[in-house]
């Protein structure tokens, strides 16, 4: 039996993907369509595409609250930091995040990833009240047609206009991108003066290493073949070595200068439970506290057994 797993093309996951690390004991096939992440993402919700598929943190919680049958690996293809992404209109009067109340924020749609992340950090580090900002949620967006509740005070608007142009405009005073956004104009700007400095503090301040996205299993897949999930972690890790030993300084990382992330001792990121378990119990809480998910789910109900 051929079991397919998605693997993105960059980072540690292009290691599986082109073949230089196998899955050892299983025939097991990597595939990544032409079209990219969203088409893998969607497919979650339906009928996924691969056996072991690729999902942002938010989108998995989500799936799990809503009973898919799916389960989580403790392998995190990407991590971030989405206050690198928080870009304002120089007109819309935000100095500060405490600005951000009142206003209206452009996001890729009301639970992308890194909005709950940046969401949830406003919160913890400036005690943004989330519920007062009115916010605009692009469409289409990896969510789509899904779903999934919001937090009874947010307001949440829809749009289908380009984001970086209503941004641009005035319309919105703020969006919320993955990694850097678009370029800066002469109507736009940094929300944070110094992004990497912010991510800094709030990583010091926190412990938390933001994770973008996971591999997730098909449950009567692993149920079929007993000791697959333990080999794809095993096979993910040495990806991540191989990964970690070639990448150079001069290389980016979701946006991230590898030389900066190696200088604050961020770079190796090591899959795990353990290693990730504050960042995880971080996401938990954002995405509950938002609203998009019913509960606080414990760790163990997310991941595989044998996951450490």
């Amino acid at each position: 039996m051929t079991i397919t797993m998605a693997a993105p093309r960059d980072f540690a996951a292009a290691y599986l993907s082109d073949g230089r690390v196998k899955v050892a004991g299983f025939d097991v096939t990597p595939a990544w369509p032409e079209r990219g992440a969203v088409e893998v993402y969607t497919s979650a919700f339906k009928e996924p595409m691969y056996d072991f598929v690729v999902l942002p943190l938010s989108n998995f919680l989500i799936a799990i609250d809503r009973g898919l049958p799916l389960i989580g690996l403790p392998v995190f293809i990407d991590v971030f930091f989405p206050q690198l992404g928080a870009r304002v209109n120089k007109s819309a009067g935000i100095e500060s995040p405490a600005d951000l109340e009142g206003k209206r924020v452009g996001v890729r749609g009301f639970a992308f990833n890194p909005a709950v992340w940046l969401r949830g950090a406003l919160a913890d580090m400036y005690g943004i009240a989330l519920d007062s900002i009115q916010w605009v949620s692009a469409e289409p967006n990896s969510l789509s047609g899904v779903d999934f509740p919001r937090g009874p005070g947010f307001e949440v608007e829809t749009t289908t206009e380009s984001l970086d142009d209503l941004l641009g405009r005035g319309e919105l005073d703020a969006v919320f991108w993955d990694r850097g956004g678009p370029a800066l104009t002469e109507q736009t700007a940094h929300l944070f003066t110094d992004p990497l400095g912010e991510a800094l503090k709030y990583h010091l301040l926190t412990g938390v290493q933001p994770l973008n996205s996971l591999l997730l299993a098909k449950r009567d897949v692993l149920d079929a073949n007993p000791g697959l999930a333990q080999a794809v972690v095993d096979a993910s890790n040495e990806a991540r070595e191989r990964y970690y030993q070639d990448a150079s300084d001069d290389d980016a990382h979701m946006g991230l200068p590898l030389a900066w992330l190696r200088s604050n001792g961020l770079f190796p990121h090591r899959n795990g439970l353990v290693d990730n378990r504050t960042s995880l119990e971080a996401i938990v809480r954002y995405a509950h506290d938002q609203g998009i998910i019913s509960r606080r789910y414990a760790l163990e109900e997310l991941f595989f057994d044998g996951a450490t």
